[in-house]
């Protein structure tokens, strides 16, 4: 059943964002996890969790190295090509990383503060994230009045707090265009608005107006020129409740491994 849109109140963004306490933070992530797997972010984190940026650290010789060995497993999988295997390592750690915080600003008009992300190596699911208990945030201007401000805040707590350190941990262990690797990162964005649309179908106009507002965000594209990530498709554009969908702007080279194929929302998507 799908669930009744949230009606945030309106109002112009403020000027330094407002401190979201602790258990309003728990409250927006009880609620988003409901939407799927993907989204949800256990609080409290467990004792064995470690943090999540430790990923990002250099790798040292002889020393473990989670991204690299992670890199490896996806490689393996598809057939060896690590360009390949790095791209699509990314991007499953794009999902767990961007889904969240996309709904929670989306629905909620609430950031969690991402810096404190954890998960547990020894778990059943080592990427599933969490989040340790007493985690504030901040609020976010309303979507329906102000995407543009809201997709700001949460694409530079975004990008300091993960992606960037991501895409230079990823720089060291494989060669992968930055272009292909930004491109994930949107088509994650994608995909999570993709799967509220089936669960939060109400809120349609909200999480479309954030993913509109960060497909091309200058801080998600990084040096890369204007309307090289990705971009929102719609059927009318006169009309906010029309058919939709996402089409980035590069692969993310899945089509390359040994039976693979293009993503629904692949740039390669339609063609012979």
């Amino acid at each position: 059943m799908n669930a009744s849109p949230h009606t945030p109140a309106a109002g112009p963004p403020p000027s330094s964002p407002d401190r979201v306490s602790d258990e309003r933070v728990a409250a927006v992530l009880a609620d988003v996890a409901t939407i799927g797997p993907w989204f949800a972010v256990a609080t409290p984190a467990a004792s064995g969790t470690v943090r999540w940026d430790a990923l990002y650290a250099a790798p040292v010789a002889g020393g473990p190295d989670p991204l690299g060995r992670r890199i490896d497993e996806v490689t393996t999988a598809l057939g060896g090509d690590r360009r390949i295997g790095a791209s699509v390592a990314v991007m499953g750690l794009a999902v767990r990383i961007v889904s969240m915080p996309f709904a929670a600003v989306a629905l909620h008009g609430v950031l969690p503060s991402l810096g404190e992300l954890r998960r547990d190596p020894g778990a059943a699911d080592p990427w599933a994230a969490a989040l340790p208990a007493g985690t504030t945030g901040v609020a976010t201007p309303d979507v329906a009045v102000d995407p543009a401000a809201a997709a700001d805040l949460l694409a530079r707590e975004l990008a300091d707090a993960h992606l960037e350190p991501l895409y230079a941990a990823v720089a060291v262990r494989a060669a992968v265009s930055p272009r292909v690797l930004r491109g994930n990162v949107v088509s994650a964005i994608g995909g999570a608005a993709r799967v509220m649309e089936a669960v939060r179908r109400p809120d349609r106009r909200r999480y479309l107006a954030l993913l509109d507002a960060l497909a091309d965000h200058p801080v998600l594209r990084g040096p890369l020129p204007s309307g090289a990530t990705g971009r929102l498709l719609r059927l009318d554009d006169t009309d906010p409740d029309t058919e939709w969908a996402f089409r980035r702007r590069s692969c993310c080279l899945y089509v390359r491994a040994p039976g693979g194929g293009t993503c629904g929302d692949c740039v390669l998507a339609g063609r012979a």
